[in-house]
């Protein structure tokens, strides 16, 4: 079945009503749709998915009298390795009739990985995000500013006249282009800022260094990296509004966002999260471990307790917000913290830096490195796939980002470096371009 155009936009509309239901229902009735809709999906991978009918059969699990929640853990954790090379058996045998998007994404840990989302997953992320940000006091059609990687070819940001939304692209960001549409924003006065803590967080810096005040929104959505308390501080003052925190991953397998009362929320109408320890033990007692999701809409490639490789902290299931939703509340959330590139022709370039490597067989993880202005070290754990075409596209993508000015030079590695906190980051800054 094609994909008609209209397809997504009507089954959105569609979530949206269903996810302002579903945020008030009570944890009971939560959980019943969760068991439902895990039974649904677990049943469909094991009939129309080869990577899961093969599975189930070795690990003799009875689809008939799975039971949802209480059963999943049967099923072996699934890592990002494991979709990275054998992508094509998690593509269900009848996707086309589910609709077939291809996507791509580096993550917290820069292996690129591609894979397929179905026509309703994409609705019901769609309706949930736009759920999230009314929480932040978002609407449809509110004046709003977004800075992301929209890859314009001939200007730094561009009105889109549709969505009442000045967008500018985040590959563009140095103090020349910043100024331009800081004088815009003042012009358009946005009421809503959305993008990465970082990219914002620089606009205002250029601001304050040729000592313009920058226009304050009504409130800010940050995305894409690790929100810290430093970056927090720095915004709200900043921009003298408040800052909402939205995690999600372009697998789907996931979504944390924050309410009105500033507690973040496991979004659980939308994916089934659970937290694990190393051997895929359930650690949510303990409310420390690392986060597992399982997509509850995508049938064209079902990902099952996924390895989302953050860490999170929870609250204990007792405490209840006052937002009256009985979603989780999360306390603090450990992903992408990686330092920044800055370019010989002035651009400073954070987490937007990830996609560039999606394009590249065989690596399985990657990391940046910056030694000087001119220079930067690629590090690159590979497999046996990995060959010159590969290096040709992986250093494609980077120059799409970093222009010719900067040499890159590249390490097979059996390992990427770490820091002090233990952290292995995807860009490490060795002239003062930390990441807070």
């Amino acid at each position: 079945m094609e994909k008609s155009i209209f397809q997504i936009p009507i089954k959105t509309l569609k979530r949206y009503s269903f996810y302002k239901k579903s945020q008030y229902w009570s944890k009971e009735k939560l959980q019943n749709y969760q068991d439902e809709m895990l039974i649904k999906l677990v049943q469909h991978a094991g009939k129309y998915v080869p990577y899961y009918r093969k599975l189930f059969k070795e690990i003799v699990l009875d689809l008939t009298s799975f039971q949802g929640r209480k059963d999943l853990h049967k099923i072996p954790l699934l890592d990002k390795e494991t979709v990275r090379t054998r992508k094509g058996e998690f593509i269900a045998d009848n996707a086309k009739k589910y609709g077939i998007t291809w996507d791509s994404t580096s993550g917290t840990t820069g292996t690129p990985l591609h894979f397929v989302l179905d026509n309703s997953v994409q609705a019901n992320k769609i309706a949930a995000l736009l759920r999230s940000y009314k929480w932040a006091g978002y609407s449809i059609g509110k004046k709003t500013f977004s800075i992301q990687s929209y890859y314009f070819k001939n200007n730094d940001f561009h009105y889109n006249k549709f969505y009442n939304i000045l967008r500018f692209d985040s590959n563009r960001l140095k103090k020349e282009s910043a100024l331009k549409v800081i004088n815009e924003i003042k012009r358009f006065q946005p009421r809503f800022f959305m993008g990465f803590p970082f990219d914002i967080l620089m606009l205002s810096k250029f601001a304050d260094e040729e000592g313009i005040k920058i226009h304050s929104p009504q409130s800010i959505v940050t995305y894409g990296e690790t929100l810290s308390k430093n970056k927090r501080g720095l915004l709200e003052k900043a921009y003298n509004c408040k800052v909402y925190n939205f995690f999600s991953l372009h697998e789907c397998a996931a979504m944390i966002s924050e309410c009105e009362q500033g507690n973040l929320h496991l979004i659980e109408d939308f994916a089934f999260h659970e937290i694990v320890d190393e051997c895929g033990n359930d650690t949510s007692e303990k409310g420390f471990g690392e986060l597992v999701g399982t997509s509850l809409y995508n049938y064209s490639m079902p990902l099952i307790r996924y390895k989302i490789s953050d860490i999170v902290q929870i609250e204990k299931p007792t405490k209840a917000c006052k937002c009256k939703r009985n979603f989780r509340i999360v306390k603090e959330i450990s992903g992408k913290q990686c330092d920044f590139i800055q370019t010989p022709d002035g651009r400073f370039l954070g987490s937007v830096m990830s996609h560039s490597i999606d394009n590249a067989k065989g690596v399985v993880c990657s990391q940046l490195i910056q030694n000087s202005l001119e220079h930067i070290v690629v590090n690159l754990v590979v497999d046996d796939s990995f060959n010159k075409k590969s290096q040709i596209e992986l250093e494609k993508g980077l120059r799409k980002r970093l222009g010719n000015q900067i040499k890159l030079e590249f390490h097979q590695v059996s390992q990427l470096e770490k820091k002090k906190s233990g952290k292995t980051p995807f860009i490490i800054s060795r002239i003062g371009n930390e990441y807070s």
